[in-house]
């Protein structure tokens, strides 16, 4: 169990990285990504009903809080996303604000 959950953190979690940091994920692929990844955890055997173990919600909480540190991706790729809102406002003299600045018109932020 131990290396699913690795493999589900290092790689399922984070296949997608660069496209969630610009873009943000269509809900019917973030909910394929989902199902995927918790296939992939629960699966153990290739026929029959998979045992869940924990909730999803669960699974997604960090380990403080006694979960399993699998990253939620629709809050994942929000947070990304916020990022590039916040160093619009914080970020003054940067090629990429000056170049929306002059595709977009920009203002103040």
């Amino acid at each position: 169990m131990a290396e699913r959950i690795c493999l589900n953190k290092s790689v399922l979690s984070f296949i997608l990285l660069f496209y969630m940091s610009l873009f943000k994920i269509p809900f019917a692929v973030a909910n394929e990504i989902v199902r995927l990844q918790r296939d992939f955890l629960w699966g153990w055997e290739y026929d029959g009903r998979k045992v869940s173990w924990a909730s999803w919600k669960k699974v997604c909480e960090p380990h403080e809080d006694d979960g399993l540190g699998i990253i939620d991706l629709r809050v994942f790729n929000l947070a990304l996303l916020d990022k590039w809102i916040w160093r619009l406002g914080y970020d003054k003299d940067c090629l990429w604000k000056e170049i929306l600045d002059s595709k977009y018109g920009g203002g103040e932020f």
